[in-house]
């Protein structure tokens, strides 16, 4: 134990000297009676050697040879001779208490995501739950909502018998189990089977798919759940599947009888260019009162035609405040007059981009059921 410790003491404090005089010898052999360990000693010349020996077995040296001996100290070594130089540069310290700040705050981030346990639920759609629950790769850990994460988890994917999210130093670790075939409700005659088996049935309306509910080229489709089927720039029809709850699966086992698809409640958004084409009718000429102010004629006098595109602007306002979504946006607009006899018709031509999906129960079991 004390030669453990003495060794301690030596690296955290020693020092490269040069010793310099005559009768080299007898100074070693008298260093060593007394104690004085020498290492890695180098003879330099007759007259001169170097050696490394401890900061305490430094001074016990000096004071026994005295004014014998000429001791140059030519370099420090240990802890404490690194932690001197330290202080003498403050740059030194400020990048090194940097580094350390550095350290600690990127512990408190999210390195990586690992998912176990999943063998009919794609990975990318765990991962994008947890994403929608705030967690992901660079997450502040301690604002994560863990219990809420799992309620959603719970939520979205009710196949889900067990869920387990933690986290080890700055890898997040989601474990989860999923139920074969059914789940208990807890509730009398309420028992509902699960949707992993694509071929089993489903009594209760929990899965959709998002269907085209007008005609038009689409803008964008952002999925939140659900298959896209169709691409920005593709013409989709009325009726047309725009979001597929039914999700193809790719084999991660080699069991018999393993599941082809699996079934979700599709949500998301589908924007596209939908054209509207509607006549408006309005007078030709401009009204007045008659001489008796009861009788209202129609004058001889032509509308301007500032004053058709105001009328034609007020109808077109009116309908698209009873016709369009409220967040739809009007990108074009065509006005094509028709003068009558005593009419002005007028051929309107929009284009709108707008919402057009609209959320269908699917019939599980059913093949083509998204038709």
């Amino acid at each position: 134990m004390r030669e453990r410790y003495w060794e301690l003491s030596f690296y955290r404090n020693n020092c490269l000297i040069s010793i310099e005089g005559f009768k080299l010898e007898k100074l070693i052999s008298r260093a060593q009676t007394d104690g004085i360990v020498f290492r890695n000693t180098h003879l330099i010349s007759d007259m001169e050697i170097r050696t490394r020996i401890s900061a305490a077995d430094l001074k016990r040296l000096r004071k026994m040879t005295g004014a014998m001996y000429r001791i140059t100290v030519l370099e420090n070594f240990g802890a404490e001779a690194c932690i001197r130089k330290a202080l003498k540069r403050p740059v030194t310290i400020a990048g090194v208490l940097l580094a350390v700040i550095i350290v600690f705050i990127e512990s408190l981030f999210a390195a990586s995501i690992r998912i176990d346990g999943y063998k009919a639920i794609p990975e990318d759609m765990l991962r994008k739950c947890l994403n929608d629950a705030g967690i992901y790769e660079g997450a502040f850990i301690p604002k994560i909502k863990w219990s809420s994460a799992e309620t959603a988890l719970k939520e979205t994917f009710p196949q889900l018998s067990w869920v387990q999210l933690v986290y080890d130093g700055r890898v997040i670790l989601l474990n989860v189990s999923e139920s074969h075939h059914k789940i208990i409700s807890g509730e009398p005659d309420r028992d509902s089977s699960i949707f992993v088996p694509a071929a089993e049935s489903q009594k209760e309306k929990k899965y959709s798919s998002i269907f085209a509910q007008k005609s038009g080229y689409v803008t964008q489709i952002s999925p939140l759940y659900g298959k896209a089927m169709v691409e920005p720039g593709d013409y989709v029809r009325k009726g047309q599947v725009l979001i597929s709850g039914v999700v193809p699966i790719e084999p991660t086992t080699f069991e018999e009888d393993a599941p082809t698809e699996y079934y979700v409640r599709s949500m998301g958004e589908v924007k596209a260019k939908v054209p509207y084409r509607i006549v408006f009718r309005q007078e030709r000429f401009i009204r007045k009162v008659g001489a008796d102010d009861d009788q209202v004629i129609l004058s001889k006098k032509e509308k301007t035609e500032s004053q058709v595109n105001a009328v034609v602007n007020s109808q077109i306002r009116s309908w698209v405040k009873e016709n369009l979504p409220e967040k739809a946006e009007i990108i074009n607009k065509s006005l094509n007059f028709s003068y009558k006899k005593n009419i002005i018709e007028v051929g309107v031509t929009l284009e709108v981009v707008q919402e057009i999906g609209t959320e269908k129960e699917i019939v599980v079991g059913q093949k083509n059921s998204d038709n």
